[in-house]
């Protein structure tokens, strides 16, 4: 959405291609993408509007509901068993934020909300399309994939837009 970004030629492109095909925005998204405009201390009125009016050009908005609540569940004790440390019954680890690759012991750095993002693309089978290819992102597509192989309804497929 923004012209100077250098990933916007080829996002753009991406979403030109698509023609009329369906296109979903996950309602997540959309709330970070106006709290980052809401934070701003010089707002850009501008491009405020085209963003408002990038998402009113794509009305198929998905929220979360009692529907993923299973991917989502599934996913995030998938995390769990692959990256948290074991306490007594539970955990050391509360928020996915703080799960630790086990072999390098950097954080991964997953975002709940990208875990719910991705949780609403399994839900309704649909491909996450994504510049993302931070450790996160990659976690939580691979909890997905081992999901999908045991043989849980699973199935997170994504495709990467950036580079």
């Amino acid at each position: 959405m923004r012209p100077p970004d250098p990933l916007y030629a080829g996002v753009k492109a991406r979403f030109d291609a698509l023609g009329a095909s369906p296109i979903c925005l996950p309602v997540i998204a959309i709330a970070e993408i106006e709290y980052g405009m809401a934070k701003a201390e010089n707002p850009d009125a501008e491009q405020r509007h085209k963003v408002r009016r990038f998402f009113g050009e794509y009305p198929l908005h998905l929220g979360i509901d009692d529907h993923t609540v299973e991917p989502y569940s599934l996913i995030r004790s998938q995390l769990w068993k692959d990256h948290a440390t074991r306490k007594g019954r539970g955990h050391k680890e509360t928020l996915p934020e703080e799960l630790v690759h086990r072999e390098s012991g950097k954080v991964l750095g997953i975002d709940e909300r990208d875990l719910l993002i991705a949780s609403v693309a399994a839900q309704y089978n649909l491909v996450l399309a994504t510049c993302d290819r931070k450790p996160g992102r990659l976690a939580i597509e691979a909890a997905a994939a081992r999901l999908e192989q045991a043989g849980y309804p699973i199935q997170l497929r994504i495709s990467y837009w950036g580079k």
